[in-house]
């Protein structure tokens, strides 16, 4: 049993467009659930979704190749993911000195909330890493540049929950 797999995160999913996500929370639910009115109102939201199509509209959360295709401004980062795949993009300044990445990691794990912190040393101004990440729940990356005091972010982005 995944203590984050509750209805209101089902909900959530179905707010950021991870219509599919959301019905597997909701059947995963109801495996669980006696029988009772939580169970049928959770019976009819999932009968709701199967019957309407996928989102296919501007609202819901870009995919990763779709996020990758729009040009990111200057300074700019930008972290997806899928599953447990986290793709992140950063364009920074010409003669950013150090450039970094810092990424705030959160997964999900049976035992609560697990958060790292990566610091990434960065090859050039602009550029894309992917990292495999278990149970990968949320992100948020900062690019800039690392001075003798710490790391200075230009830019930051957050990737909520799946």
């Amino acid at each position: 049993m995944n203590p984050f797999e509750t209805e209101t995160m089902a909900d959530l999913c179905l707010r950021q467009g991870h219509r599919d996500e959301a019905l597997g929370i909701f059947r995963r639910l109801l495996e669980r659930m006696e029988e009772g009115p939580a169970r049928a109102r959770i019976v009819a939201r999932v009968r709701q979704l199967e019957d309407q199509p996928p989102v296919t509209t501007s609202a819901r959360a870009p995919s990763i190749s779709e996020a990758s295709a729009a040009p990111l401004p200057l300074p700019g980062v930008r972290a997806r993911h899928s599953g447990d795949r986290l793709t992140v993009e950063w364009r920074l300044p010409s003669r950013t000195p150090a450039p970094t990445l810092e990424i705030l990691l959160v997964t999900a794990t049976e035992a609560g909330v697990a958060t790292e912190r990566r610091a990434i040393d960065l090859d050039a101004e602009t550029g894309r890493i992917e990292l495999q990440v278990p149970a990968l729940h949320s992100a948020r990356a900062a690019a800039g540049t690392r001075t003798p005091s710490g790391f200075v972010p230009l830019v930051r982005h957050s990737e909520s929950s799946r």
